[in-house]
């Protein structure tokens, strides 16, 4: 009996190129459900079997997602801490509902299932995907997980050859992952951008950059917040937070606050010019020797040593050392082909991924998405090098490699990610123009330079002693090329000084005593960033791309004209919110600690049930307090926006001293909007530039105690009011906080006084029992307590300043946030310590 068999793809290109390559260009290709991926048929003999009925199809990436239960997805349906703990599921959504249906027509023709996606953990994830979704059409059916690392025949073969079952423990992983990322991004998320609507914070129409306060000139611009709602908010009318995006942003801030708070210093160095016959060519060589203490900062020491040198300017070789350096790189990893691609190419991370896949999908270079740096024994290196022969470019080099035993195995780099090999060429290619063309020679000059004999350089390094201070000076020369012929993109050049004898005395041409300033340092790069990330385990080479993009979507940073990341207004204020709560979400401990987690699981060292309940417990505990601290927002925010006018500002004051506001102990004002049918009444706290909803019916007063001081709630300090029926003379009493921002998130809005059953005597809802109530207030006590220790009382804390820092070039105004006494660090070094990380 003739076996049918489903063969599924990450991507319709991969699906194309396989199927050619199984079926030698003779498949039968007919459409399915989805216009965008068709399905090939062809015969093949695979798993002792021969002329299989073999249909090759795709996905699209992600066949499901995963989201919380439609009650939830409301942005008025719930306080977001009820997202942590809220029903979620993974489902097909509708615009993959015609890659479902072609999956359950094909499955249900199909004795056995063949999934070739992309061989890492998110592809693992994608291969149970569509297995659910075939699971689901048809129960019994044999299926397999193919490992390829390139698309090209030799892999295809040997992945038909070695087929295997799908790991599930990798899938759960990153089930695990994403459940983490959309619990956590969603409450924040939510959260912020509610909040934030306080202020107008403005896009710039023409740049797309957040402004500063309209006094900056930046008036003109739209409320990005002006049209999100208690409803689905989407696209810019959100400031997201996640768990990868945060930490990406900090270090972007953190090297913002490095330069802004650096302080230019004076320093003077000491330098020796002699110029001598150079034997072999018969010129005179200027060389210059630098002072081996470097520099001094104190001008009155500098000057001494340089006058002492003065009084006795012959110089005396003390010591001449030569050594060799020899060098070549290691294979190429997904982080590194950033990296350089950024730095060498100037094409972003993210651009560079795409055409690093599309070359992959048209089988010119192996899987991109690697962390190996060394080549497995038995890789036959030879051949590859052997499609290069013919590049008009490259290709002597590349025979010369084989023919005249050039071939050098490539050195071991220390990373294994037991999955892919290094990224390298697999075949010639011919056609490709711009960027798609330069990565791709990118990829090959590297791998040949790996293959090749290392550069050798000799180093000549002099040093002189004048007066008892020492001076030296280093010549290179090149002794050998190596991969330096065929790979550019390192830069060696000679730098050639006279031959010079131990012992040997002359008198220098001058001696000179320079003062020089020290500069802040620049921004931080894309290479820079990647590295970070890298370092500190923030995403993977799967998705650190991502990250940065995003950041750039959300317009929490820029980048400037050198190819560097300058963060937004926007930015800053969120990540020195955060600092000021004592948080440390922009640094990359969380996160690293959650991609930890994730490894233990694929490992089978813990479960997805471990991961998550301590994972969601930490953030969920975070957002508490962070809600009980927003004035931490207040302060950060207020320092480049203006306020938003409360309920688009139709409200009119009616009383401007009216009750206590819990978060500042101002006054808050008394509003309404004078509607004469239904009118609606708010309190607003021009500090806090908080809104608070009052009942519409009934007179509102002062709530006063017998001693006439304000009766505040004890949960949340807010002065109590008084609402008066005046027909029946009736009243009852509210807490304008607790009101619109229940104690607890399960209750529901409007919260009124005889709801409540806190241990307070206008309270007058079904008690709990005394015990309860105590957990209650010793739980939010104990959080207090924590938060405290962490970051310092607000009333105690400098004010956010303005400073003015003056560099080499020019002088301009910084915003710098200052929590504490502790204020950065300021070093004579652009360089300086990270950690000094400090608002």
């Amino acid at each position: 009996m003739t076996k049918r068999i489903l063969n599924v793809a990450e991507k319709p290109s991969a699906a194309k190129e396989i199927a050619a390559i199984l079926s030698n260009k003779r498949a039968t290709v007919r459409e399915g459900f989805s216009k965008f991926n068709k399905l090939w048929d062809f015969k093949y003999n695979i798993l002792n079997f021969n002329d299989c009925e073999m249909t090759f199809t795709s996905v699209t990436g992600h066949l499901m997602e995963i989201n919380v239960v439609e009650q939830y997805k409301s942005w008025a349906s719930c306080d977001p801490i009820q997202l942590f703990e809220a029903p979620i599921r993974k489902t097909v959504p509708s615009d993959k509902e015609p890659l479902k249906k072609t999956l359950e027509r094909e499955i249900k023709k199909a004795d056995i299932l063949i999934l070739w996606l992309d061989c890492d953990r998110e592809g693992e994830n994608i291969a149970f995907e569509v297995l659910e979704v075939c699971k689901n059409a048809k129960k019994k059916f044999e299926f397999y997980r193919a490992h390829f690392s390139a698309i090209i025949p030799r892999e295809i073969d040997r992945a038909c050859k070695n087929l295997a079952k799908p790991n599930e423990k990798d899938s759960i992983a990153v089930d695990t992952r994403m459940e983490i990322d959309l619990r956590i991004g969603a409450a924040f998320t939510r959260f912020q951008t509610l909040y934030l609507k306080k202020f107008k914070i403005i896009s710039d129409s023409g740049s797309g950059q957040h402004s500063s306060k309209t006094t900056n000139g930046h008036g003109s611009g739209n409320n990005i917040l002006s049209n999100s709602n208690n409803n689905n908010s989407s696209g810019k009318e959100i400031i997201s937070y996640g768990p990868c995006q945060f930490p990406t942003l900090g270090f972007v801030v953190e090297r913002y606050f490095r330069i802004v708070n650096f302080k230019p210093e004076d320093f003077w160095n000491l330098s020796v010019v002699h110029e001598k016959m150079d034997a072999s060519s018969g010129k005179m060589i200027p060389v210059t020797f630098s002072w081996c203490r470097n520099r001094l900062f104190d001008y009155t020491a500098a000057f001494i040593l340089y006058e002492k040198c003065l009084d006795n300017t012959e110089a005396t070789v003390v010591d001449v050392t030569s050594k060799e350096s020899r060098y070549r790189p290691v294979p190429l990893t997904t982080i590194e082909l950033q990296k350089a691609a950024s730095k060498k190419l100037r094409i972003s991370s993210v651009q560079t991924m795409q055409y690093a896949e599309e070359l992959y999908t048209k089988g010119l270079i192996s899987y991109p998405r690697t962390e190996t740096d060394s080549f497995q024994p038995g890789t036959d290196l030879k051949g590859l090098i052997s499609h290069q022969a013919s590049n008009p470019e490259w290709g002597s080099y590349a025979s010369r490699l084989i023919n005249n035993n050039q071939f050098v195995h490539p050195k071991s780099g220390k990373n294994n990610d037991n999955s892919h090999p290094p990224i390298h060429p697999t075949s010639s290619a011919t056609g490709l123009t711009g960027n798609l063309k330069k990565i791709y020679d990118f990829i090959t000059r590297r791998f040949l330079a790996c293959c090749s004999e290392e550069s050798v350089f000799a180093n000549t390094t002099v040093t002189i002693d004048i007066q008892g201070e020492r001076f030296s000076e280093t010549g290179t020369m090149v002794l050998k090329l190596g991969y330096l012929e065929v790979y550019p993109f390192d830069k060696r050049n000679d730098k050639l000084i006279p031959t010079y004898q131990k012992g040997e005395r002359f008198t220098p041409k001058r001696i000179d005593l320079t003062k020089g300033t020290t500069v802040a340092p620049h921004y931080i790069t894309e290479a820079e960033l990647l590295t970070a990330m890298d370092t500190n385990k923030i995403g993977t080479d799967a998705t650190m791309a991502t990250h940065i993009q995003t950041i750039q979507d959300r317009f929490y940073v820029t980048k400037n004209e050198s190819n560097q990341f300058v963060p937004s207004n926007l930015g800053i204020s969120l990540v020195a919110s955060y600092e000021l709560m004592g948080f440390e979400f922009s640094k990359p401990n969380l996160r690293a600690a959650i991609e930890a987690d994730v490894d233990k699981i694929s490992k089978g060292q813990k479960t997805k049930q471990e991961v998550l309940a301590s994972t969601i417990e930490k953030y969920k505990q975070l957002y508490q307090l962070a809600n009980q601290n927003t004035n931490c927002f207040d302060r950060s925010f207020r320092e480049f926006y203006d306020p938003a006018d409360p309920k688009g500002g139709e409200f009119h004051v009616l009383v401007s001293q009216f009750s206590r506001c819990g978060k500042c102990n101002g006054r808050m004002q008394y509003k309404s909007d004078q509607n004469p049918e239904t009118p609606k009444r708010i309190l607003f706290c021009p500090q806090c530039i908080d809104t608070f909803d009052l009942p519409k019916n009934g007179d509102i007063s002062q709530l006063i105690t017998s001693m006439g001081t304000p009766q505040n709630c004890p949960i949340c300090q807010y002065q109590v009011l008084s609402v008066r029926n005046p027909v029946n003379d009736k009243s009852y009493t509210i807490c304008p906080k607790c009101r619109n921002s229940p104690p607890d998130p399960i209750l529901k809005k409007p919260f009124h006084c005889f709801q409540c059953t806190f241990n307070c005597n206008l309270a007058t809802g079904n008690k709990q029992p005394q015990q309860q109530q105590q957990q209650q207030q010793q739980q939010q006590q104990q959080q207090q307590t924590n938060f405290n220790r962490n970051n310092d009382n607000t009333n105690g804390r400098r004010p956010i300043t303005t400073r003015t820092t003056t560099r080499t070039t020019n002088t301009t105004q910084h915003r710098t946030f200052t929590a504490s006494n502790n204020n950065f660090n300021n070093t004579r070094n652009s360089v300086s310590n990270s950690n000094n990380f400090i608002f």
